[in-house]
């Protein structure tokens, strides 16, 4: 296990894998390496790794080293584009749980927040069309209009921010990185705040920072996550396919959602109809 960081995220979600892991009576040692720290000598069955920095790592030892590149390895803590951009290519034993919320998460938690809202305005990058798309249908199936805007390059972030809040009821605000500049994120908050258009984004710091409601997996529900992929793979060569949070929590600001006359249902009790109608289908 290498995590990126010692302490927050990186420790809330190993401990909740520890705690799975031995839940299970999982043969094998767990063991849990130094941030920024690969085994000097000997191959490991595996790498579990939890953020970023630490699959960079892992990529460049694979790159590196040819006995490295069959070390299975099992990515989480990080959203799906950051993946993509540090492994290309992945073999089929490099997997992940993604941090990013499946899409019709996120058009079921508007449609239930803002009944009366129709239009949902949304920010991409270049790379996002196949995103545009499965946002397009989820928002049809629920009666929502979806305002799709490309940010080619972060310099045309502003001209792109007003071209959606024009046409929009509700922005929502995804983990791409076109967007994810913390400065810029932070213009895109204030410039909806002024124009009295809810923000729905996908953390709960972005929550703090003056989004309405967040939609996120916490760094514990990751960790149960990971343990519950290593129970489908009996053998890690053989994980099963990366796949999207599973598991989320909803958060609110609550200053905010009263400021612009909001009448959010306790997050809580929200996110536990959505799991119910996501149980039912």
């Amino acid at each position: 296990m290498l995590p990126s960081d010692a302490g927050g995220a990186h420790a809330e979600a190993l401990s909740a894998l520890q705690v799975a892991w031995r839940q299970a009576s999982r043969r094998g040692d767990l063991i849990v390496l130094e941030p920024g720290q690969l085994p000097t000598e000997g191959l490991p069955g595996a790498v579990i790794t939890l953020g970023s920095n630490a699959l960079r790592l892992v990529h460049s030892r694979a790159e590196a080293q040819s006995d490295w590149a069959r070390v299975p390895v099992l990515a989480a803590l990080i959203p799906r584009e950051a993946f993509a951009a540090i492994w290309r290519r992945p073999p089929a034993w490099v997997s992940a749980v993604y941090l990013d919320q499946p899409p019709d998460r996120y058009m079921e938690l508007i449609r239930k927040v803002f009944p009366k809202s129709t239009r949902v305005g949304v920010l991409l990058g270049p790379d996002g069309q196949a995103m545009r798309q499965v946002l397009a249908e989820e928002a049809r199936e629920r009666g929502l209009q979806l305002t799709p805007v490309t940010v080619s390059q972060p310099d045309g972030l502003y001209g792109a921010l007003r071209t959606a809040l024009a046409d929009s009821d509700v922005l929502l605000v995804l983990p791409d990185s076109t967007v994810a500049d913390a400065g810029a994120l932070q213009r895109v908050l204030i410039a909806a705040y002024r124009q009295r258009i809810p923000v729905i984004a996908y953390s709960p710091a972005l929550v703090r920072s003056g989004a309405a409601l967040g939609l996120y997996a916490s760094p514990a529900q990751v960790g149960r996550q990971v343990a519950s992929m290593l129970k489908l793979a009996p053998q890690a060569q053989n994980w099963p396919a990366s796949r999207l949070a599973d598991s989320f929590m909803i958060a609110t600001n609550e200053q905010v959602c009263r400021s612009l006359g909001l009448d959010v249902p306790e997050p809580v009790a929200l996110a536990e109809l959505i799991r119910r109608q996501e149980g039912s289908r």
